[in-house]
């Protein structure tokens, strides 16, 4: 009976560590173009205050409520902060929560230097790496619209990863690259659960748990059930037998 018992409460505590765990992060889906990560949580839409575009469709991960208008939040290696209104929560973690591997090729003579932000006007100042001409080793993140280099072209910069030596971060005029193409950039289809936004204070209710940790309780049930009864049947036949024992004995003693 004492087993039977200690089955039993570990079966209830399966099923409440199941529908009562919580989530450790939470994400949130960029729901528009031009959303910006930005660099404070200050509505301020200046490039100083922007590291890049986020991709539409695409996820980021809360850290906390900074604001009544920004969460804080990380978008692959970078910790920024974007409006709450932009973005909207999820449940659980997706599957591709990020763009990644999308790369292109700086081929213009004109100018291939990386910068710090995407401008010229402040001179040798912004200059962070100068980037061989052909190099296909920029990994895209975002965009931004920053200065015009050439009239009549495009004010659009990219916010890239150079890798040479070692990792450089920075801005590359656009209208200098090639083989990547901004309107072409793949959307994330990902079909995810949409929930009110998280508390970060309290843990979150079971009701906004995902559906398989409900359905992996019932599955813990049921299989547990079958060995409980197989064992309370072996404890009740463990019973009988010694009942029937002592009834033996005692007759054998009366004789």
């Amino acid at each position: 009976m004492i087993l039977l018992l200690i089955l039993l409460f570990s079966l209830e505590n399966s099923i409440l560590y199941v529908s009562a765990t919580t989530f450790d992060t939470y994400y949130a889906r960029i729901m528009y173009n031009d959303v910006y990560l930005y660099k404070s949580p200050i509505d301020l839409d200046e490039y100083a205050n922007i590291y890049f575009s986020l991709p539409r469709t695409y996820f980021v991960e809360l850290l906390e409520s900074s604001n009544s208008e920004f969460y804080k939040v990380n978008y692959l290696s970078f910790t920024g902060y974007v409006k709450k209104d932009a973005v909207q929560t999820i449940v659980g973690k997706p599957i591709t929560p990020y763009l990644e591997n999308q790369s292109f090729r700086v081929y213009s003579e004109q100018s291939r230097d990386m910068r710090s932000e995407p401008s010229t006007q402040s001179g040798s100042s912004t200059q962070v790496v100068y980037i061989p001409l052909y190099s296909r080793n920029l990994t895209y993140y975002g965009s931004i619209q920053g200065e015009e280099l050439v009239n009549g072209r495009t004010n659009i910069w990219y916010y890239c990863k150079y890798s040479a030596d070692q990792d450089y971060y920075g801005y590359v005029y656009s209208d200098f690259c090639d083989e990547f193409d901004l309107d072409k950039i793949p959307l994330n289809y990902e079909e995810v659960s949409y929930t009110s936004e998280p508390n970060f204070d309290t843990p979150q209710e079971a009701d906004s748990l995902p559906v398989e940790n409900k359905t992996t309780a019932i599955v813990i049930a049921i299989l547990t059930i079958p060995a409980i009864v197989f064992i309370f049947m072996i404890l009740k036949g463990g019973k009988l037998f010694n009942k029937e024992i002592r009834k033996q004995t005692k007759e054998i003693q009366d004789y």
